[in-house]
């Protein structure tokens, strides 16, 4: 029943059906990037007809080049033959205008391995772009007017402290002491955040210059030693001798970074616990894994340790950005983050960092 019914239809009728009723923009090119199809969603999305586009070059017509690496997409699909996957870029329409697409492209071959051209999916994201990009302004805004209120009545409060607006009682005093407390979680939380939200927007590019990271890692391991021998936790560090240490990096971030995640394994370490820091070297990167014996990360939740704002235990202190701040820092670089855990075993947070400049995810993001 079923494929009589396929036979009656037709095979190229059924195949119009769906490309012609398809809820996203659908166009083929061919191994030249010539237009050769496209259907109904992406004439509304780009405003061109079939008619108009079809025999065109699609980086002349989408990008107003004849370059294929004007469009990232269609440079890997017709350049390198490799799939990409709901993928940002941006197209201008026909009244000139660009606009944000989300898009899925992918190559097309014969029976025989032959490459004949490309297959680009498409929905336009301007308008959730754009309301992604203003409630980021806003946040942003808020924490840094938040910010010079905060410190200045921290400073103010450190001058009562300090007796010098009189003496106080031992009742003020005390009262005194948790709202300076308070104001200083608000102003770390308010800092945390301004910072995410720069390097969240790419507003904030590493500047690079050698960096040797093992002289800052025992820098960091020297000033946390104090509060690790208070817990009785053991650290060690093990690199190899013959590695100079000196990367490509921005000296402040990877200073952050390194304190950050460091300071994450002291906090969440058992008492006469171990931290072990290890450094290896390859040709191209370098890489850093940093394990504990604390309490770990239940499974559930280790998807989401990156997220900004997620805390896998309420009762700590803490912004709950940390790592997403050293997840940025890490792909502003260019390089990879991630953590392996067992609760109440331990966990081991790892990173990459390129040797040289190969440019950051951030980048690669923005230019595709």
């Amino acid at each position: 029943m079923c494929d009589n019914m396929l036979e009656r239809i037709g095979q190229e009728r059924i195949h119009k059906i769906i490309k012609d009723n398809l809820p996203v923009g659908f166009s083929i090119v061919d191994s030249k990037g010539t237009i050769v199809d496209f259907n109904k969603a992406a004439e509304v999305i780009t405003g061109f007809t079939k008619a108009e586009v079809v025999g065109m070059s699609h980086f002349q017509v989408f990008h107003g080049t004849s370059d294929k690496n004007a469009c990232p997409l269609l440079k890997h699909t017709l350049l390198e033959h490799e799939e990409v996957v709901a993928t940002e870029s941006s197209i201008m329409k026909k009244n000139g205008d660009y606009i944000f697409i989300s898009a899925t492209s992918f190559p097309l071959v014969d029976d025989e391995g032959i490459f004949l051209g490309g297959v680009i999916l498409f929905r336009d994201i301007t308008i959730s772009k754009k309301m992604a990009r203003e409630h980021e302004n806003i946040l942003s805004m808020f924490a840094h007017d938040m910010k010079n209120p905060v410190m200045t009545s921290g400073g103010l409060i450190s001058r009562l402290l300090s007796g010098k607006a009189g003496k106080l009682s031992e009742k003020q005093q005390n009262y005194l002491d948790i709202v300076s407390s308070n104001l200083d979680k608000v102003e770390k939380l308010v800092s945390d955040f301004l910072e995410f939200s720069k390097l969240d927007t790419e507003e904030c590019t590493p500047k690079l210059e050698p960096f040797n990271i093992v002289s800052v890692i025992n820098k960091v391991i020297g000033i946390i030693k104090l509060e690790a021998n208070h817990k009785n936790v053991r650290i060690t560090f093990d690199y190899p001798h013959d590695f100079s240490g000196i990367i490509n990096a921005d000296s402040m971030m990877m200073d952050r970074l390194i304190t950050n995640l460091l300071g994450n394994a002291l906090k969440y370490s058992h008492q006469d616990g171990n931290i072990k820091i290890e450094l290896s070297s390859s040709d191209k990167e370098i890489i850093v894994q940093i394990t504990d014996t604390g309490i770990g990360i239940p499974e559930n939740k280790l998807p989401y340790i990156f997220d900004a704002f997620f805390q896998v235990n309420r009762d700590v202190k803490g912004s709950g950005l940390g790592l997403a701040i050293a997840r940025n820092i890490i792909e502003a670089h260019g390089g990879r983050i991630w953590v392996e855990s067992t609760s109440g075993v331990g966990t081991t947070f790892s990173f990459t960092l390129p040797k040289k400049r190969i440019g950051s995810a951030h980048e690669r993001r923005k230019n595709v």
